[in-house]
């Protein structure tokens, strides 16, 4: 693994620790970092054997002090408060833990899986340090750990699921059916659909690079990110009493999720994937329709999971674009102007959250549930859905699916709908 040590930076301007703003620490913290900061470099710069196991061991608990009580720091309060120092210094400590892990494990598997373990919670914790360098490290593992495991095993792919059975499909009514438009121009898109109704774009992810044959297999998703420490839900939907998180390997949530049957749902949901494995980034291409706003933040969430995994029906404030890649998933669309029908729970962190169950509603507790109107289709692989801000939906995957949604920030050009001024608007758009 000299090829990976190598990416290590061997001298202390190299860590530009320059960089982290240490006043935000407290003294015993600093202490401890300088302290872990001149025992890395010395491993570093000699790790041909000068420097021993036992120093190593040492140097470990010390990174394990440190990442504990930084960690314990990003919990208290609100995470959008935290400090990006404390969380810059996370991502130092794990990248430290990284190269022990390696050193000590040598070429062992376990010490490539303890450090690629290191450099994700660095990546998931953490803010982005040295140019990517926790994510390029993760990459050359999981890549080493990939090869190694092909020597060992086959890879079976047999995906358990005769999931081509009609059972878990609801029965639907034609008038219901969300529109279907092919490769809307964007003019179209601005005029008739943005902010105004939801539509099944199909011919959009026709070019995607995820979307060639077998592309995104459970073979491949091994292959990028099997061995890559993820945040995953247990439990069928987040409303439920018993729903909770962990974290696990994408190796282990297939196995123990996707191609195993499992009372209780794992699902890898609303998580920013695609940042913490840039690999899988370059398969999917954000649609020109992301681009017509004032906001450059376009975020792509993944979600990766089951048949039968369910979001329960709520809205975002943003524009979506839900991307269905592999499998197909049945969703339901309620207008915001029937937000009342739709008994939203009343508690602050649920508020966007609807308290009924959709395909199985309490209408005794919801009598007025049953009269809402409501749009409903079956996503399948290859189209996407745009749903327009603050419109409730209701999700449930028909199969193993993986999709992923590009989620715009409610920031968007307004177009009057009608007079000079329009036409106007449009050409600017087209030219920028």
């Amino acid at each position: 693994m000299s090829e990976v040590r190598n990416l290590f930076p061997r001298e202390r301007d190299d860590l530009q620790l320059d960089k982290i703003d240490d006043t935000k620490f407290n003294p015993s913290i600093r202490h401890l970092f300088g302290e872990i900061t001149q025992m890395y470099l010395k491993v570093r710069n000699n790790s041909e054997a000068q420097f021993s196991e036992t120093d190593c061991s040492t140097l470990l608990l010390k990174i394990d002090s440190a990442l504990q009580y930084v960690w314990e720091t990003l919990h208290t309060g609100q995470w959008k408060d935290v400090d990006p120092e404390w969380r810059k210094l996370y991502s130092y400590v794990s990248l430290f833990k990284a190269l022990l892990c390696l050193e000590l494990g040598k070429d062992e598997d376990s010490g490539l899986v303890n450090a690629i373990a290191a450099c994700d919670m660095g990546l998931i914790m953490g803010e982005p340090i040295l140019d990517g360098l926790l994510s390029n490290i993760a990459d050359s593992l999981n890549e080493k750990l990939w090869k190694l495991s092909e020597t060992k095993r086959a890879i079976q792919e047999n995906q358990k699921e005769e999931e081509d059975s009609n059972e878990c499909y609801p029965q639907m009514n034609k008038e219901n059916f969300v529109e279907t438009v092919h490769v809307p121009s964007i003019e179209k898109f601005l005029l008739d659909i943005m902010d105004k109704k939801p539509v099944v774009i199909t011919g959009a992810m026709d070019f995607w690079p995820a979307m060639s044959e077998s592309r995104w297999s459970v073979d491949y998703v091994r292959k990028v990110a099997g061995y890559r420490t993820v945040p995953v839900e247990i439990g069928s939907k987040y409303t439920d009493d018993a729903w909770s998180q962990s974290l696990t390997t994408v190796n282990e949530f297939i196995d123990n999720y996707i191609l195993t049957s499992n009372a209780t749902a794992g699902y890898l949901a609303q998580y920013q994937l695609f940042q913490q494995i840039p690999q899988l980034k370059k398969d999917i291409l954000v649609p020109d329709y992301c681009y017509l706003g004032t906001c450059d933040d376009i975020q792509v969430n993944a979600w990766f999971g089951p048949r039968g995994t369910i979001s329960p029906l709520h809205y975002d404030p943003d524009h979506n674009f839900l991307s269905q890649v592999v499998g197909s998933k049945y969703i339901r669309l309620y207008s915001e102007e029937v937000t009342a029908s739709l008994y939203p729970h009343e508690q602050h962190l649920l508020f966007n959250t609807s308290q009924v169950d959709v395909e199985h509603p309490d209408l005794e507790k919801f009598p007025l549930f049953s009269s809402t109107p409501y749009l409903e289709t079956i996503l399948e692989s290859g189209s996407m859905l745009y749903i327009p801000p603050r419109m409730w939906h209701y999700v449930r995957s028909l199969s193993t699916s993986f999709s992923d949604c590009l989620r715009v920030e409610c920031q968007w050009y307004g177009i009057p709908n009608s007079g000079p001024f329009r036409l106007a608007r449009l050409g600017q758009i087209r030219e920028q």
